[in-house]
Formats: C-alpha cells, sequence, structure tokens
C-alpha cells in the first residue's frame, strides 16, 4: 500500500529538532562517506554479548570539522546516542556486532 498523505496527520509539520523523524534507515558505518541525508538523530542497539559489555560509537557532528570525532559509549540495548545532529559514523571506532539507525526528515 502507498503512502497516502490523508492518513498522516503530522505531515505538515515543520523540520526541527524537536519533530518526529519521518525516515529511519540501517546504517552502515564508514571511514568515507558522510550520510546522506545527515541524520536527526542516531538510536544505537547493543546486544548483551558485545566484547566488555560496552560498545563505542565514534561519530563526526555536523557542525565539527571532518577530523573532529567524538566516541559516545552505550550499554547493551536500545538507546539514543546524546541528542546531536552526526554526518558520519566511523567504521574505524565503532564497536563490531551493533545495529545503527540513522533518523532523518526526508
Amino acid at each position: 500500500m502507498p503512502y497516502d498523505p490523508a492518513r498522516d496527520p503530522l505531515r505538515g509539520l515543520a523540520a526541527s529538532l524537536s519533530s518526529p523523524a519521518r525516515n529511519l534507515a540501517l546504517l552502515a558505518p564508514s571511514d568515507t562517506a558522510d550520510l546522506d541525508p545527515y541524520a536527526k538523530a542516531v538510536w544505537v542497539y547493543v546486544p548483551e554479548d558485545v566484547s566488555g559489555g560496552v560498545a563505542t560509537v565514534r561519530v563526526t557532528p555536523v557542525g565539527a570539522g571532518d577530523a573532529q570525532t567524538v566516541d559516545i559509549r552505550a550499554l547493551p540495548g536500545l538507546q539514543p546516542l546524546p541528542p546531536v545532529q552526526v554526518r558520519r559514523v566511523w567504521a574505524t571506532g565503532t564497536s563490531a556486532g551493533i545495529s545503527l539507525y540513522a533518523l532523518s526528515d526526508r
């Protein structure tokens, strides 16, 4: 069944950090490619059996320079990363075996 705008009560809502995301996509970390579009938010699922019990997600925020990265630690379970727009999730420095989801407005 195709998208039906008549059934979407939020279709006219302006895009903002506090508005609900319009798209959710599984993302693959990359050391060379930025996200397209940049993520409004990123959620991470860390399985119980991740090495050491804590995962690391290395990101570059939208406003940061190309060489700037931030390592964010995540405990097992499904959780949002801190509320910041992300333009790249790095393969190097990001724990293996986790699932990452990008939220965006398009």
